[in-house]
């Protein structure tokens, strides 16, 4: 009987790598602040190229496909730190005449809630794709996820400034 049991365990010992789950690029957890720019990646291509590229998808492999939503979301990205400047600007303009009168200031409430968007932003693609598991498509999908969150967020700047 033991020496049953010890080939059995021996067997399964070897063969349990064998049936191990393998890990591709699209395992696990990943912090999106590490990843390169999509300029390094399409460095070598003219800017031409790249747009005709990300627009049709023409002979892109599914890392191109990433990195043309990566490319959308700095994209994004660029636009609200512009439109965060001008915020702060103006509810900081607005802050001085409530602290003349001794009322509460919104700046700080502002940069709260712009964190707290940010957090919930990131919370909900990374959500998304770790739903998908471990799908080629994953990068594209989170980066689409990250660019629309953020270009929504940009509109909703827009309209205060416009109040």
């Amino acid at each position: 009987m033991i020496h049953r049991t010890s080939l059995i365990v021996a067997l399964a010992l070897t063969i349990a790598p064998i049936i191990a789950p393998a890990k591709t690029v699209y395992s696990g957890k990943f912090d999106y602040h590490y990843f390169k720019s999509p300029d390094q990646y399409f460095s070598g291509h003219s800017a031409a190229d790249v747009a005709h590229m990300c627009d049709t998808g023409e002979h892109a492999s599914n890392d191109d496909l990433a990195e043309c939503s990566h490319r959308k979301f700095d994209h994004a990205a660029r636009a609200l730190d512009k439109i965060l400047r001008s915020a702060k600007s103006k509810i900081g303009g607005n802050d001085r005449s409530l602290k003349a009168e001794g009322e509460p200031l919104a700046l700080p409430y502002f940069l709260k809630s712009q964190d707290a968007w940010s957090q919930y932003r990131d919370n909900e693609c990374y959500t998304e794709t770790y739903m998908m598991g471990e799908a080629a498509e994953r990068y594209i999908f989170f980066w689409e996820c990250m660019a629309n969150i953020t270009q929504d967020r940009v509109k909703e700047l827009q309209e205060v400034l416009r109040d």
